[in-house]
């Protein structure tokens, strides 16, 4: 009788008692032998054993010794298998797991947070908008005159990290104040923190002055209806002040108007200093309270005039004209410039601009400002209250600031050196 005829009999129950405790005695010592080789690696042990006894003394027939040889073979390759298999598994799941951590995981994680390189728009020549260029645009348009930035080069670190360069495409002074940094999970660090510093005190006169008030802001400071900050407190004293200026230099000035004037009165005097200055931006009120709301800069302006155009794109069926001063064609310039004198026109670009930065709340919160719901309001009052300019900044040289000082609806100038 073959062996596995044996085991055929022997898991029908069919087998007498000695040859039911032969077998089982077999199973047993087989199991213990796989187990032996499958730890010692070995193909076949019983290749250098002796004849195979069992307890009772009885010896295999040739015959019955090569069947349990061949079912030892059988139970080995099996194990073999089970455990290629498990083995083959193991890889597959690990590779798949360290392809997620590497690949897929990073990319998860950064969706949370603000990703400053995300692709916002493409224009005519295969050039890219990201989205911290054109957040950067508005925002140093709104808040930051003489600090305009919209060009920034991101590297993608994974988990909401990004390494970034900020550069200065256009410069006054002759200098190019590049910019490195971080953003790290909405947090911005810069290596040079000064960048985007707004200064605590406002430079324009008005600041804390009632700017319902339908005389002059020399009358207000006279009565002392309000306080002066940092700010000229009269013609004289900046005459004073601009006097001490390097002749050879060019400057950024902070002009406090005398009279709050309309945008109309506000454009026609700027036209006399238009072939002297560069970068003009202008700051209307934006809120009914005369002190400026907290939770954002205490100015927002923008320009009416620009030394320098970019190539941003943008959703413009959403944010019409939100760049002024971004075009494929520089014949557009001088259409632009004409464009920004008309009052409706100007202060419904300034509005979108509002509006777009209401609805950057992560970008916001990295520059230490609060939710844009100010952003808002102040875009709700432009709307229904139209442009009513109260002073300006612009870059200029001493001779043509003493000049503008000397005008009756000046107060006074503040300049700090050009970026």
């Amino acid at each position: 009788m073959k062996y596995h005829e044996l085991l055929e009999l022997y898991k029908k129950k069919e087998l007498s008692e000695e040859q039911r405790e032969m077998v089982e005695q077999d199973i047993e010592r087989y199991e213990a032998i796989s187990e032996y080789l499958f730890e010692k690696e070995e193909e076949n042990i019983l290749q250098d054993s002796g004849e195979i006894q069992y307890e009772s003394g009885m010896q295999l027939t040739k015959k019955e010794k090569n069947a349990a040889d061949d079912f030892t073979k059988r139970v080995n390759r099996a194990i073999r298998r089970a455990f290629l298999k498990m083995g083959a598994a193991v890889c597959a799941v690990t590779l798949v797991v360290v392809l997620l951590i590497l690949f897929v995981l990073p990319n998860i994680v950064s969706n949370f947070y603000y990703d400053p390189g995300r692709i916002v728009s493409e224009n005519n020549y295969g050039g890219t908008t990201n989205q911290m260029s054109l957040d950067l645009a508005v925002y140093t348009e709104l808040a930051l005159p003489g600090t305009y930035r919209d060009d920034v080069q991101v590297e993608d670190r994974g988990y909401g990290n990004y390494d970034i360069t900020i550069y200065q495409s256009v410069s006054r002074s002759g200098e190019f104040h590049h910019v490195a940094g971080r953003v790290e999970k909405n947090t911005l660090r810069l290596y040079d923190p000064n960048l985007f510093n707004i200064s605590a005190s406002n430079v324009f006169g008005w600041f804390q002055m009632n700017m319902d008030y339908d005389g002059t802001l020399t009358q207000l400071a006279e009565n002392s209806q309000g306080d002066l900050f940092y700010t000229p407190e009269s013609n004289e004293q900046s005459a004073e002040y601009l006097n001490l200026l390097d002749d050879n230099k060019y400057y950024l000035a902070y002009v406090t108007l005398d009279k709050i004037l309309s945008y109309d009165d506000f454009i026609s005097f700027t036209e006399n200093y238009s072939e002297q200055t560069a970068d003009i931006w202008c700051v209307p009120r934006t809120a009914e309270d005369s002190h400026m709301p907290v939770g954002r800069p205490a100015n927002l302006g923008f320009y009416i005039q620009r030394g320098q155009s970019s190539m941003l794109e943008w959703d413009r069926e959403k944010y019409p004209d939100l760049i002024l001063w971004s075009f494929d064609d520089l014949s557009e310039w001088d259409e632009a410039e004409e464009k920004i004198k008309d009052e409706t026109f100007a202060a419904e670009h300034f509005a979108v601009m509002l509006d777009y930065m209401s609805e950057q709340d992560e970008f916001l919160g990295m520059m230490g400002e609060r939710a844009g719901e100010k952003y808002a309001e102040a875009a709700d009052y432009i709307r229904e209250n139209g442009l009513q300019v109260y002073g300006f900044a612009c870059v200029a040289d001493k001779e043509t600031l003493l000049e503008m000082n000397g005008e009756e609806a000046v107060f006074g100038i503040r300049t700090e050196d050009a970026d």
